[in-house]
């Protein structure tokens, strides 16, 4: 081999050579990259929504029992009838009522007659005191006839005050038995459609002044319809009244229904407790680390003739709307932590990550520093975290109110990557893959 092909071959390798360590460190580089997907921040409008699950209900229906304690001998009205206030809805057996009212009156009447014959007596009584004091006053009759005529009319005047009285009394105890007699018919309250009928002729119901009543129907004004529904806690400081509402009943398929937040509960109670009792229960039970909700009551505008109570509800209260605002995808907006020189803290350190020295481990002690919201933006290849301080938030986006500007690149996933990316790490992007036909 020649000297002059000798130097052809031997810079043919030492090209080689450098290409490969070239390679080599490029190839090392890369794989020290983070991969990771970008995209632009954009003004975008943005609405803010709250989402729960109830039931439906009339605003207004009155559980309708008996007065008195008996059996059922009719009930007049079905489930599903309108029905008007004061009329008819069930009787309770009346008999032993109308045998009492039936003694109540004659009582009253015997009362009577001789409260008649008492005020005769006092006539008769009235004149011979009348007469016995002209003839006293003649010297025609002695002081003791007179005194012994005086006395009369008294007594007989006593007794016709009693006999009045006894008279009030057993009025008074007729119509306390007219009025039980009355109250064996059950009517209706107010207008309205009956709801719920538990009850058939035959039953023994339970009266109002028990520990206990019997409810046997239910009749509820339908014109006037709400959802009430349970709101997580953490979802509670964005509500207010008067807020709009879209509602959606399963039951009736595609039904959608605008609504008006008109009531908000004023404390919170432990998911999956309705009742009153339990909610009294609350206020001595130790619930701290116990999810809570807030009840929520929503009226439903121009309710649907098909809608009825006790239907599962889902409701989408709108809580505020932005117009043309920065926004990004939630999963971009990181919290880190920043230290006091305004150096961002990596996420291993956050998590209380630890030091090895030899087979000891030495735990790392050192100052907390400041959480802070923030995005990572794209800058020379590089991943730099902007603390940025955010409002409301959307179905998918969550909006910027300062630290970013419109246009810039920021790292949006994915999420397994945003949550382990330290500040000024090295990056490239996510090469799609193409979808096979």
């Amino acid at each position: 081999m020649s000297p002059k092909t000798k130097k052809i071959v031997g810079a043919i390798v030492a090209i080689a050579v450098i290409g490969s360590v070239v390679g080599f460190s490029v190839s090392r580089e890369n794989r020290k990259k983070v991969i990771v997907q970008t995209g632009k921040v954009e003004k975008k409008d943005l609405t803010q929504v709250v989402t729960a699950s109830g039931e439906v209900r009339p605003r207004r229906y009155v559980n309708v029992g008996a007065n008195v304690s008996g059996r059922l001998v009719e009930i007049s009205v079905i489930e599903g009838q309108p029905v008007k206030k004061g009329q008819r809805l069930a009787r309770v057996e009346a008999e032993r009522y109308e045998a009492g009212a039936r003694q109540g009156e004659a009582g009253v009447a015997a009362a009577r007659a001789e409260l008649t014959r008492s005020e005769a007596d006092l006539d008769a009584a009235r004149l011979a005191y009348e007469r016995n004091r002209k003839m006293r006053e003649e010297k025609l009759v002695s002081e003791s006839a007179f005194d012994q005529a005086e006395a009369e009319f008294k007594m007989k005047a006593a007794g016709v005050e009693a006999a009045k009285r006894r008279v009030a009394q057993l009025q008074a105890q007729l119509d306390t038995s007219k009025d039980e007699l009355y109250k064996t018919t059950v009517y209706s309250p107010m207008d309205g459609v009956v709801t719920n009928l538990p009850k058939e002729a035959g039953e023994m119901v339970i009266g109002a002044m028990s520990f206990n009543p019997t409810v046997i129907m239910t009749v509820a004004d339908l014109s006037v319809m709400e959802t009430e529904v349970m709101v997580d806690e953490t979802d509670f400081q964005n509500l207010e009244l008067g807020q709009e509402a879209t509602i959606k009943v399963e039951a009736l398929e595609g039904l959608e229904m605008k609504g008006e937040v008109t009531e908000i509960g004023a404390s919170a109670l432990v998911r999956g407790s309705g009742s009153q009792a339990t909610q009294q229960t609350q206020a001595s039970a130790n619930t701290g680390n116990q999810p809570k909700d807030f009840k929520v009551t929503i009226t439903i505008k121009d309710p649907p003739p098909n809608l009825r109570p006790g239907l599962n509800a889902t409701a989408d209260i709108t809580t505020a709307t932005r117009a043309g605002v920065l926004a990004v995808p939630v999963q971009a907006v990181v919290v880190r932590e920043v230290d006091k020189q305004g150096k961002v803290v990596d996420p291993e350190a956050m998590a209380g990550g630890a030091a090895r020295e030899g087979d000891t481990v030495v735990q790392m002690a050192r100052e907390k520093g400041e959480e802070k919201d923030g995005v990572f933006v794209v800058e020379a290849e590089k991943a730099l975290f902007k603390p940025v301080k955010t409002g409301i938030m959307g179905e998918t986006d969550i909006e910027i109110t300062e630290g970013i500007k419109d246009g810039q690149t920021i790292v949006t996933g994915s999420y397994k990557t945003l949550r382990n990316l330290k500040d000024q790490a090295r990056i490239k992007l996510e090469q799609k893959k193409e979808k096979k036909s």
